[in-house]
């Protein structure tokens, strides 16, 4: 249950629920666009939000083109909407694929996006496509939409271009889909990710019962456990006006009336164990009412790029190469296309720090391993593009010692026994309940508890340890630039 019930809670997912016209607007015809198995979306409306108050004050419509370290996501100079969507497994977050679909001005040409990846024009059942060496597809479609995707499995691809463009779209997930639907020219920024039938009930009680939930006891832990099991989903409706604010639901499909005294408690444990720790929500306030618990509160600009590099599909080269201003090179000039990159990299080394969990830890690593992978590196310096590829094998590596920790984990917790059962009954809800020695089974428990914080101490010191051999190389690096290009790095 655990890492994805709240990878699963924020990490990813977010959608409108404004009740107003959608047969109008590019969100509608994005969405006809979507594979069938997506269970992720990510839907942003980039021009209100870079037009609203926040955005015009954080410079967010410049930084587009400008500065891809401080952006709340990788969005090309261009931009109006997009959509990305993915496939994810909710056991580890880890994506099978990952889509963009963006609504641009005006797209590149096809000779333009090959050259400038590096890549060359492919013929894609019936639509022309570039294929990139950074593992992606780059598809031009109508109305000025261009689809990215990975991994670059042409098959896969091949079978999404050719599938029927419905009104309805193709999704297979009626949650995904009842997002969808709601989606309008008043959306901000929304995320969604279907979690039905995704965690089973003996894992669930087993979380309860290690995490020692507040709110959660002997009375209770049936009906908390039933109510948790029948989860559908997560949405994250997210607003951007004179601050961002958030409102999350999570609906059931029972009554969450049990869930009032242990919501908050429930989903920051969660949120904390599944890797996804966001630092204002604590402060958010948590409501268990009808089938569903709903939190909301404010975000800052740190946490809402944490959110949405959850999903994040690579942006061509093409599309940033276009200059900010009239006259100016813009990122045709080496200088400055890789103090742009050089300083993307630093800002995403800067945020690392140990998690409250080893998953916590590695779904940072994953994230930004593959924001650095998915960087432009159109006129950057060789020496550089080297640099950051060493730089996202490095956290690749400490997220895979993060990986074998946790499994160390679950296998060292699996290993203290429970108690015997003193006999059995099933209760009011068909569930087998054992009776055992209750003494002996907190004991039970604390053992689970000392022995994962040992394990999880080892590991996110093993991980830290990779980290840190990233100071020396960064260090010569920026004095090699500043030397070639005679700017400061």
């Amino acid at each position: 249950m655990t890492k994805a019930i709240f990878s699963t809670f924020i990490g990813v997912t977010v959608a409108t629920l404004l009740l107003s016209d959608v047969s109008r607007g590019a969100f509608p015809t994005l969405r006809q666009r979507l594979p069938a198995a997506t269970n992720v979306i990510v839907a942003v409306n980039v021009v209100r939000i870079s037009d609203s108050p926040f955005g015009k004050q954080a410079q967010w419509s410049q930084r587009l083109a400008e500065n891809w370290a401080s952006q709340p996501v990788m969005i090309p100079p261009g931009a109006q909407r997009l959509i990305m969507a993915a496939n994810v497994k909710p056991s580890t977050f880890a994506p099978y694929w990952e889509m963009s679909l963006i609504e641009m001005d005006q797209l590149p040409s096809l000779e333009s996006l090959a050259k400038d990846e590096g890549g060359h024009i492919d013929r894609v059942w019936d639509k022309d496509a570039v294929a990139s060496p950074i593992n992606a597809y780059f598809v031009p479609l109508e109305n000025n939409v261009l689809a990215s995707i990975t991994p670059a499995e042409r098959s896969d691809i091949a079978r999404w271009v050719r599938q029927p463009i419905k009104p309805e779209g193709n999704v297979t997930s009626e949650f995904i889909n009842s997002i969808l639907g709601r989606l309008n020219d008043s959306t901000d920024i929304v995320m969604a990710m279907d979690l039905q039938g995704a965690y089973g009930v003996p894992n669930i009680r087993k979380w309860l019962e290690l995490n020692q939930i507040q709110g959660v006891n002997e009375q209770n832990i049936a009906e908390v456990t039933a109510v948790l099991g029948s989860m559908q989903g997560i949405v994250l409706d997210i607003r951007v006006a004179d601050k961002i604010t958030a409102v999350a639901t999570v609906p059931f499909d029972r009554d969450a009336a049990p869930l009032k005294l242990c919501a908050k408690a429930i989903m920051l444990g969660m949120l904390n164990h599944a890797g996804m720790r966001i630092d204002e929500v604590p402060k958010w306030t948590f409501e268990a009412s009808g089938k569903q618990v709903t939190m909301k509160g404010e975000l800052s600009e740190v946490s809402l790029r944490k959110l949405l590099s959850i999903v994040q599909s690579p942006i061509p080269a093409a599309t940033v190469a276009t200059p900010a201003k009239a006259g100016d090179k813009g990122s045709s000039d080496p200088g400055k296309a890789s103090l742009k990159y050089y300083k993307t990299v630093c800002t995403i080394l800067d945020g690392a720090r140990a998690g409250k969990s080893a998953a916590d830890t590695a779904t940072w690593t994953r994230n930004a391993s593959k924001r650095i992978d998915q960087l432009p590196i159109l006129n950057v310096d060789p020496a550089l593009v080297e640099w950051g590829g060493l730089v996202s094998a490095k956290l690749k590596q400490a997220c895979a010692v993060m990986g074998i920790g946790q499994t160390q984990i679950n296998s060292r917790v699996a290993g203290v026994m429970d108690p015997e059962y003193e006999g059995y009954y099933y209760d009011n809800n068909g569930y087998y309940v054992g009776n055992y020695d209750k003494a002996a089974h907190e004991n039970a428990n604390q053992q689970r508890r000392q022995v994962a914080l040992e394990q999880r101490a080892q590991a996110q010191d093993q991980a830290l340890q990779v980290l840190n051999e990233l100071a020396p190389m960064r260090a010569k690096i920026r004095a090699d630039m500043v030397a070639k290009y005679n700017i400061e790095f």
